[in-house]
């Protein structure tokens, strides 16, 4: 076992929804939507300092969420996609439980900006880059990144990393982290993109260490 925590990826997995009656048009500006948003779901913790071994968490055939003892819920409100980054930007805000036993209580993030290309799932698996979900946030145990992606079930899984104060990841904004996993699992030497989408280097314990998976795919 790593002495490490930060070698642990965190995957957090649940449905994205929308609050019907919390959803209403902009008030000021004509045509600004508002939509509120919950997501809700459980998380692992999995051990692991290259993020390339770490695959998308199973669930039960007829389970709603991955098998789990501690879960979240979030909620936040889309406005209207920004056009320049083609991103909606929500800052979600709640809870999420850890520890174990009498400890395990709720915590929350400071910060937890997500950022999406689509709040539905369309079934669309020929241009994936639209169902890439992206977040950066920071809490009391440090800043984290955390990339992920929208599928089937309008189910969001996404995978946080927390950083060293040191990192430069630290620094990044979300146009930096979309282009270092881009650039990466677009470029994987096959059809579509690496799913998923956290299996790179941008999503390592260290930025700079090297993927066993790539390592074996790219011999020196």
């Amino acid at each position: 076992m790593s002495n490490n925590w930060r070698d642990t990826l965190f995957v957090w997995d649940g449905i994205l929804s929308s609050d019907e009656e919390e959803t209403k048009e902009g008030e000021e500006d004509e045509g600004s939507i508002n939509i509120r948003l919950k997501w809700e779901g459980t998380w692992v913790g999995c051990e692991s300092a290259d993020a390339a071994a770490v695959e998308t968490p199973k669930r039960g055939a007829f389970e709603r969420d991955v098998t789990s003892a501690y879960s979240f819920a979030t909620s936040g409100t889309a406005s209207n996609k920004d056009p320049a980054t083609n991103f909606y930007h929500v800052s979600m805000s709640g809870s999420y439980e850890l520890g174990e036993g009498e400890d395990k209580k709720k915590h929350t993030d400071d910060v937890h900006d997500t950022y999406l290309s689509l709040l539905r799932w369309t079934g669309n698996l020929r241009d994936q880059a639209d169902n890439l979900v992206f977040a950066l946030g920071s809490n009391e145990f440090g800043k984290f990144i955390s990339v992920g992606y929208l599928r089937v079930g309008n189910r969001i899984t996404l995978a946080r990393r927390y950083l060293d104060d040191g990192d430069l990841r630290c620094k990044w904004n979300v146009d930096a982290l979309k282009s270092a996993v881009l650039e990466e699992i677009a470029s994987a030497g096959k059809a579509g993109m690496t799913i998923p989408p956290w299996q790179c280097a941008a999503m390592h314990a260290e930025a700079e260490q090297p993927s066993a998976k790539r390592q074996k795919q790219d011999p020196q």
